[in-house]
């Protein structure tokens, strides 16, 4: 029996099911997964899986080659960060592969019959295949946000203290900081990750035009200041970072990118030049117990 293949389904379905692999693998391992990135990663495997459909290409079905292929796409997305962390990342990559594949799979057999029903057979395979790839992804999307959040609970990387220092324009200011893996903040337009921060501790570090709009009472509406911040020479460090906080739906921080930060962790010291501070005029916690919420990505190292 001839079976009909679909070039233009086996890629996007194929690339669909890669990012999403690749993004739950970087919620879990805490790296960061630029879309460019993660976009060149999917298609590498897209394109074995093309070549796989070639008759006669027994050979690259063989384990090393799927094993390749698979180490290939981690450097791409994730980069060489050491063996030990591409290690980690290549087996949080196989092992969210398998569970994206069996959750497809499951959904598959799980409503067949329902979809069986339809009048037109062919309108149910259509239907149902693609019913099965939207949940497959919502689920992993679902999975992702508070999955990842309780395996670092879990790992220890919740609750714990490290010493965060912040760089700007020559000066610098060291606080205490929370990691935080429900602050999943990022720059709009960098994509870098943010780290919140309140203002009386990175007070110290900002022009006297900066600290007056918020002493001013200005500071309400980040967009309100960055319109009146925009004539001046430090406008391109300034960003906007929405941001959602008890009794604000739809918040709006002023954020400035330091010249690099310091995170102690596991008695290593990394510094970091692509991340954003955001600027919150509350305290965060009761006393100066910690002043910043750090973004989990930031500990990948």
């Amino acid at each position: 029996m001839k079976q009909v293949v679909y070039l233009d389904e086996v890629i996007f379905v194929n690339l669909l099911m890669n990012l999403t692999v690749l993004w739950l693998t970087s919620r879990f391992t805490g790296n960061k997964l630029s879309f460019v990135r993660g976009l060149a990663a999917a298609s590498v495997g897209c394109i074995y899986a093309l070549v796989v459909l070639i008759p006669g290409t027994v050979v690259i079905k063989h384990i090393l080659i799927k094993l390749t292929i698979t180490m290939l796409m981690v450097l791409i997305a994730f980069r060489y960060k050491g063996w030990k962390k591409f290690a980690g990342d290549f087996l949080c990559l196989f092992l969210t592969g398998f569970f994206v594949g069996g959750l497809a799979l499951g959904l598959h057999y799980l409503l067949v019959s329902n979809f069986a029903n339809l009048s037109n057979t062919q309108l149910s395979a259509n239907y149902h295949r693609w019913f099965v790839l939207m949940v497959t992804i919502i689920l992993s999307f679902c999975v992702g946000n508070w999955g990842a959040s309780i395996w670092h609970k879990r790992m220890g990387l919740i609750d714990n203290r490290v010493p965060l220092t912040v760089n700007l324009w020559g000066n610098r200011i060291s606080v205490q900081a929370l990691v935080d893996t429900g602050n999943h903040l990022v720059d709009p337009l960098s994509h870098y990750p943010v780290i919140i921060m309140e203002y009386e501790a990175i007070k110290p570090l900002l022009p006297n035009e900066i600290s007056r709009l918020y002493s001013e009472g200005i500071s309400q509406d980040g967009s309100d200041m960055l319109t009146l911040l925009s004539a001046s020479p430090y406008a391109q460090r300034l960003r906007l970072i929405p941001f959602h906080s008890l009794g604000n739906n739809h918040g709006m921080l002023l954020g400035i990118r330091p010249d690099d930060i310091e995170v102690c962790y596991k008695n290593k010291i990394q510094r970091i030049q692509n991340v954003v501070v955001g600027i919150y005029e509350k305290k965060l916690s009761p006393g100066t117990t910690y002043r910043a919420l750090l973004h989990p990505q930031l500990l990948a190292f």
